[in-house]
């Protein structure tokens, strides 16, 4: 018993621990902040037409200026492939508070 509880928290550790790798290279690559910045920049024809709005003193609305230039996939593929990734996350969430709780008993254990 005490073999399976050393393998699993030998595992449970590993992964954990690759996730944490995974989930530090995506923040030190700036992934997340590339993608905001894109979201929110405007092109310099936007920003030509803003100024030029500006020197003729027409009202100034933002929904003309920041039009969303991405394309809608959402389909049944998609919503299907999102709703299967929360069940992973339930799952994984479910399977991260047992590896701390089995850690919680191995530590109380051992005292």
């Amino acid at each position: 018993m005490k073999e399976i509880k050393k393998n699993g928290a030998r595992i449970m550790v590993f992964t954990t621990f690759f996730l944490f790798l995974a989930l530090y290279m995506t923040q030190a690559s700036g992934y997340n902040e590339y993608q905001q910045a894109k979201r929110t920049a405007l092109t310099d024809e936007e920003i030509a037409i803003f100024e030029q709005d500006l020197k003729e003193g027409k009202e100034i609305k933002t929904k003309e200026y920041f039009k969303n230039q991405e394309k809608s996939y959402d389909n049944r593929l998609s919503k299907m492939g999102f709703f299967v990734s929360k069940e992973i996350e339930k799952v994984f969430q479910k399977g991260m508070n047992a590896f701390f709780k089995m850690l919680e008993d191995m530590a109380k254990t051992e005292e």
